[in-house]
């Protein structure tokens, strides 16, 4: 397939996915009463608690703003804000209960809305599919050869579509890429 060709399938692919699962977040968070920050927030927050300086990083706001962002937050008694345990000047964010469950009604919605997409293909290409994404998952998440985690495998296709990250990284440099594009976040009440 040409590059051009590969270009427009990925582009059409990830700006129908970003579309189906803007608007379904969209709504899920408006029906929940939060901003897309909020709820971005509380998604980072599902990993770990995090230092206030490190979850304003990630989101790409000033100091100023993330407490804002978080009075807003524990008000509405999602989060809860505690010292470090060695550093009493580090403030840490952490999930309440309610907040867990926040957002695992996001992963929940999610899902839902992605296998329900994927109920419109046959099983072959569904399963297809499924392999394929699981090895973008792979790469994406940066897995080097030296690491011995694979692919999650569909358990009826064997054949391999994609280079195995070692060899895919011999290719480095032939395609050009974009430099990152720095977003600027408003959040509104």
């Amino acid at each position: 397939m040409e590059r051009d060709a590969v270009g427009i399938i990925l582009d059409r692919f990830v700006e129908g996915l970003f579309r189906l699962m803007l608007d379904h977040h969209r709504a899920h968070v408006v029906e929940m009463d939060l901003t897309v920050v909020q709820a971005q927030t509380l998604t980072l927050l599902r990993g770990e608690p995090l230092p206030t300086t490190r979850l304003a990083s990630s989101l790409g706001i000033s100091a100023p703003a993330m407490t804002q962002l978080t009075d807003r937050l524990v008000r509405k008694r999602l989060i809860e804000r505690r010292p470090a345990d060695r550093d009493r000047r580090t403030v840490i964010i952490e999930l309440t209960a309610q907040g867990r469950h926040v957002v695992d009604r996001f992963r929940k919605r999610r899902s839902e809305v992605f296998t329900e997409a994927l109920t419109r293909l046959n099983d072959p290409d569904r399963e297809e599919v499924i392999d394929a994404l699981s090895k973008v998952v792979f790469a994406l998440e940066g897995h080097s050869a030296v690491q011995s985690e694979e692919p999650i495998r569909s358990k009826h296709l064997e054949k391999q579509t994609a280079a195995r990250p070692a060899e895919a990284s011999k290719k480095v440099g032939e395609i050009a890429t974009n430099p990152p594009v720095r977003r600027m976040r408003i959040e509104w009440d």
